[in-house]
């Protein structure tokens, strides 16, 4: 379980505040399943009522003890967050094959003294450089516009008071941090992610890239009209080559199977976000797929077309799944095919009424392949 840590020791690297300008209108997507924190609550007795209804819903099935340690815990780390000038904190919990995971995700706004946002940056790396000599450092392009990003790691103690055990706990993140000038202001945003659970840091890391390509400023109705656009709209980039040779192979593979003649239709490879990503909030694409038909088919030869597919795949140790109307199939990749054809997967269903046979041929998720260091996907 991740407890948040704010990002003091940047914020205190800053130059002395200037005085204030006019702030922007900010605003940026959070997925559903980040818990947000109530570090914008009026006043102590309504932050802690809250910050305790919030861990009632996420411990349902702990103790009250349990419950009641977690939420001084968090809330011993508000006073932290309001020093470092939070204006958002929020908890992600997943479940990944069957196990917990966590990160926290931490927005501060800061003043700084720079008319020169290139300036501004160039000095920010600088400085985190001398504290942090062995992170990387990168000038990434947002959405939003130009930012620094450092990726490094991370540590803070559980003290035993707070501790599940009861006794003192060390605790090691990895962490992100992203540096975004506010354009016409002296102003800074620092989006942070910290997550204990390195085995799904790609994961976490992915779904924090997601959220910084919402981020957005402008008045009410555009920023209203750019979350909707975003909810609704996955991002999708065109297909490597490779993939594409991949997709084409295996889709060969299948017409070679179904041995039909008739006029091919389709072709297209396009750019897709699988299932289990789209259910964990990301909306890049992660995966792609080879869309094709056989048309102007005989009957006869339809009706045998499905059950070839199913002999001939299975037998090489794919898994099919044949719906009861027994016009479609599904065939996955199983342990046992060569390691070309890991995550593979298509359906292939007949019309022998039009005289059509259609299938879609689905690559790998990138994502569940994804090397453990990849930080964005």
């Amino acid at each position: 379980m991740s407890y948040p840590s704010a990002p003091v020791e940047e914020a205190a690297a800053v130059p002395p505040p200037a005085p204030k300008r006019a702030r922007l209108n900010i605003g940026w997507i959070m997925p559903p399943f980040v818990r947000e924190l109530p570090v914008d609550a009026p006043d102590y007795e309504t932050g802690a009522e809250q910050l305790y209804t919030l861990v009632t819903d996420l411990m349902a099935d702990r103790s009250d003890e349990d419950r009641f340690r977690f939420a001084l815990a968090l809330g011993s780390q508000m006073d932290l967050m309001l020093e470092a000038n939070v204006i958002y904190a929020g908890l992600c919990f997943l479940e990944v094959e069957g196990r917990p995971s966590g990160s926290t995700i931490i927005v501060s706004q800061i003043e700084h003294e720079s008319d020169d946002d290139e300036e501004l940056l160039r000095t920010m790396q600088e400085t985190l450089e001398r504290t942090h000599p062995d992170d990387e450092y990168q000038r990434v392009e947002l959405p939003c516009g130009p930012a620094l990003s450092r990726i490094g790691a991370s540590g803070f103690i559980i003290s035993a008071q707070w501790s599940p055990t009861g006794q003192e706990v060390a605790v090691q993140q990895s962490q992100i941090q992203v540096y975004i000038p506010l354009p016409g202001t002296r102003e800074m945003l620092i989006f942070a992610l910290d997550s204990p659970s390195s085995e799904d840091w790609d994961l976490h890391s992915e779904l924090f890239a997601e959220i910084l390509k919402t981020i957005d400023w402008g008045t009410d109705q555009e920023v209203e009209d750019y979350r909707a656009m975003r909810q609704s709209s996955p991002a999708t980039v065109e297909p490597t080559d490779g993939v594409k040779q991949e997709l084409y192979w295996h889709s060969s593979r299948l017409i070679d199977a179904v041995a039909l003649h008739g006029s091919m239709g389709g072709g297209q490879v396009t750019s897709v976000t699988c299932a289990q990503c789209w259910a964990k909030g990301l909306r890049s694409a992660c995966s792609a797929r080879h869309g094709w038909s056989i048309g102007s088919v005989m009957n006869g030869d339809l009706t045998h077309a499905l059950p070839r597919i199913v002999a001939s795949f299975t037998a090489r140790g794919w898994q099919t799944e044949t719906e009861s109307s027994g016009n479609r199939v599904r065939v996955c990749a199983g342990d046992d095919v060569p390691e070309q054809s890991a995550g593979y997967a298509f359906t292939a269903s007949v019309d022998i009424e039009a005289g059509t046979f259609t299938a879609v041929v689905t690559a790998p998720c990138h994502r569940a392949t994804a090397a453990p260091d990849s930080l964005f996907g």
